[in-house]
């Protein structure tokens, strides 16, 4: 398979590498695509990089175990500092994995002639709405429906409540869909 870049915007074209027709459920075509292959790779990666990190219980340690330690403590900090010091640890895992993600997929795009999965808009969409929907329904689950005052400014009079409700939580779930996109 040939390929030969006329177009800038040709890398970023989903192709079919390998195509399977199976006659189940309705004529489901399943493939694997570029981008796919390339998330494959990104978990390959990712895999290796914790294989490279074990340092054998030595007593030092060698620059894979530094490099992650270092990436451990930033995404530590950042959870302590913008959530809590007590109740943001539960989310630790989930934000370090997410970074690691986006980090190795970026790293990926930025080599020469390769495909950066990440500036997709069905991966970069469906991340950020399962996040913001997770976020949403973890925010309902924890504080009920003390959750709406999350969207009203102190001091706001009783009257303007739902629609600077509505307001408040478009803008911001938008906002969020916008950032993480």
């Amino acid at each position: 398979m040939t390929f030969v870049a006329t177009n800038p915007l040709d890398q970023f074209e989903v192709r079919s590498i390998i195509g399977l027709d199976i006659s189940v459920f309705n004529n489901l075509y399943l493939s694997i695509t570029n981008i796919g292959l390339y998330l494959t790779i990104s978990l390959i990666l990712s895999f290796m990089f914790t294989l490279l990190t074990d340092n054998n219980e030595k007593l030092l340690m060698n620059k894979w175990s530094l490099n992650q330690e270092s990436i451990t403590i930033t995404v530590k900090n950042l959870v302590i500092n913008q959530i809590s010091a007590t109740k943001g640890q539960i989310y630790f895992p989930f934000i370090y994995t997410l970074f690691m993600f986006i980090l190795i997929n970026n790293l990926i795009g930025m080599v020469p002639y390769n495909f950066a999965s990440t500036a997709h808009f069905v991966l970069t969409f469906s991340l950020s709405f399962t996040i913001v929907l997770g976020a949403t329904l973890l925010g309902f689950h924890k504080h009920g429906l003390k959750f709406f005052s999350l969207f009203v400014p102190a001091g706001c009079p009783l009257g303007l409540l739902p629609l600077l409700v509505l307001i408040e939580f478009i803008v911001l779930r938008l906002g969020n869909l916008i950032i993480l996109w």
